[in-house]
């Protein structure tokens, strides 16, 4: 269950602001947390998403899991954009299931005219845009939902590329370093 598992996605509260689209649907522009869209009935399509997606490949989340110290997540997305509304639920259920740690991943909200109203430390030109680093450096993203593929195998493929060449840590009882 979503509630339950994210007690560890507690984040501090950032900066936002709410507007809503002439069909009254509620747009975010800023840094929220996860808890915003966890208790907002507004975005029950991230609730929903969250609950109904299953990852399809146990070996990347597990891989994830094995190299969560590693990266960090910085998430731009639109409350507003179908996609989005798909994608961001999706990404979330793997970090969850890889144990991630939620204070780690930055989550950027941005308007129809791509304005966040905050600094967005990376230039997008589509949302979702999901981007890993690495001690401060870009390695990899992921632009709109991976239709050929899926989060979790995307996501693996961007660490493992940016891991590959670290030394194995002698205190680490997993075969995945």
């Amino acid at each position: 269950m979503l509630f339950g598992a994210t007690a560890s996605f507690a984040q501090t509260n950032q900066p936002f602001t709410e507007s809503r689209t002439a069909e009254g649907v509620k747009v975010l522009k800023g840094k929220p947390t996860l808890q915003t869209f966890m208790s907002d009935s507004a975005f029950r399509w991230f609730y929903t998403g969250v609950n109904r997606y299953q990852p399809n490949t146990a070996a990347a989340v597990d891989f994830l899991k094995a190299k969560r110290e590693k990266f960090n997540i910085t998430v731009i997305i639109g409350t507003w954009d179908a996609t989005s509304q798909e994608a961001f639920p999706k990404l979330t259920k793997v970090l969850l299931q890889a144990s991630y740690p939620a204070e780690t991943m930055e989550i950027f909200c941005v308007d129809q005219h791509d304005e966040a109203g905050v600094t967005v430390p990376y230039k997008f030109k589509k949302i979702p845009t999901v981007v890993v680093s690495r001690n401060g450096k870009e390695v990899g993203r992921i632009v709109g939902d991976p239709t050929a593929s899926n989060y979790e195998t995307e996501l693996s493929k961007i660490v493992f590329d940016a891991t590959r060449n670290d030394k194995p840590d002698p205190n680490s009882t997993s075969s995945m370093q």
